[in-house]
């Protein structure tokens, strides 16, 4: 019997332990196999198409459906429902995906000698970020901006709820005229114009994305708002002025586990006494980070090489351990799954736009699978999205 074989027979076996929903798969050879609750409201479906899935599912790790994705060797009608099947089934993609410890070996070393200094830090914002405004405007809402809106009513489009994003950060600041706010990490310069627009503060925002950089330079000048907003090019660790208020909008996954630490100590430093920090962050669940932390994912790998979801625990921990009061915690999976779900939507409908810049069938597949992905996790709540503040008191 051959290995794929073997692989084919192993997975098999190991579906037959779905609880959490149900999979209909159709195998290569013809055969039908049902797994799972179909009186479940999440149903996924999977058409493999040939041998070598099985081998890739049981050697790939972490990574190894979404690759097997890219490659086409299997197809799913709902390919974000089948992914928050695995979530939900956690347990069971753990016993075989990456059983190997040659798999596990590789991840070990991966995570020994992964390190975000600041030169890789940069290349790997680079990696992401500098793929270009012309991508990114294609399928961003009109405020181009690159993380969770939170949709406060069910008709607001994305760009309405970008801006309740903005001032949901806003109200856990407490805003006052007068004063210093710092960004760290600020994209295409959308919340910190939106801010300058909105409350009479002199912002400093940083960003190490030459693009980005380049984009909200332009961007507040146009505006008018130049002799409000600083916009610089600079790692949030060469920081040196001291501010009232400072928001970070989806920065700390990019962080890396090894400088976390570093990141809230470098908050705490930087706020004047009774300062407050606003951040929105991605988080991993407290029961799943153990096994997070030591495998490197699809995300990792393809999408944001150096990054890193904490946890909420980790969070409360490194909070306190710098002496920074942890003031309120604001919880937001479901929109970040909505936000995910339009982005997706309008990928595809712009894609005929976004080929001619220098994309391929590769890319949209590998991106198809991560923000199926992405939205899979925050459906399952393995993963989500918070807003807190902390104070310097």
């Amino acid at each position: 019997m051959s290995l794929a074989k073997i692989a084919e027979k192993f997975v098999i076996s190991k579906l037959k332990s779905v609880q959490s929903g149900s999979l209909k798969l159709v195998n290569y050879d013809g055969k039908v196999y049902q797994f799972g609750d179909f009186e479940n409201s999440l149903k996924a479906d999977i058409k493999v198409n040939n041998h070598e899935f099985y081998l890739n599912i049981v050697l790939g790790g972490s990574s190894a459906l979404g690759e097997s994705h890219i490659k086409k060797d299997f197809y799913s009608t709902n390919l974000t429902n089948l992914i928050e099947l695995t979530a939900k089934n956690i347990n069971i993609i753990y016993s075989f995906s990456g059983s190997l410890k040659l798999q596990k070996i590789k991840n070990l070393f991966k995570n020994i000698f992964a390190s975000n200094t600041k030169a890789k830090s940069l290349k790997y914002i680079s990696q992401h970020y500098d793929l270009g405004n012309d991508f990114f405007s294609q399928w961003l809402d009109k405020t181009l901006t690159y993380s969770s809106a939170i949709f406060e009513n069910k008709d607001d489009n994305l760009e309405n709820a970008q801006r309740n994003k903005y001032q949901k950060l806003i109200n856990l600041l407490d805003i006052k005229a007068g004063e210093k706010v710092l960004e760290i990490g600020c994209g295409w310069g959308g919340f910190s114009e939106f801010l300058a627009k909105k409350h009479d503060v002199m912002i400093d925002c940083i960003t190490i994305s030459k693009k980005q950089y380049d984009y909200s330079k332009k961007r507040i000048f146009k505006n008018g708002l130049n002799n409000k907003v600083n916009v610089m090019f600079l790692d949030y660790r060469d920081l040196k002025n001291k501010y009232d208020k400072i928001a970070s909008i989806e920065m700390i996954e990019a962080v890396g586990e090894k400088y976390l630490d570093q990141y809230f100590k470098k908050i705490k430093s930087s706020l004047k006494k009774d300062g407050y920090a606003a951040i929105q962050g991605i988080t991993i669940k407290n029961e799943l980070f153990a096994r997070y932390k030591a495998n490197e994912d699809f995300i990792q790998k393809y999408i944001f090489p150096g990054g890193f979801l904490p946890s909420l625990d980790q969070i409360k921990k490194l909070s306190k351990k710098n002496q920074l009061h942890l003031e309120q915690v604001n919880f937001y999976s479901d929109d970040y799954a909505k936000t995910l779900f339009t982005w997706k939507k309008n990928f595809f409908n712009a894609w005929d736009k976004i080929l001619p810049l220098g994309f391929d069938d590769y890319f949209k597949r590998m991106w198809e699978f991560y923000l199926s992905y992405c939205e899979a996790g925050f459906k399952s709540k393995n993963i989500d999205l918070i807003q807190f503040s902390m104070s310097n008191r």
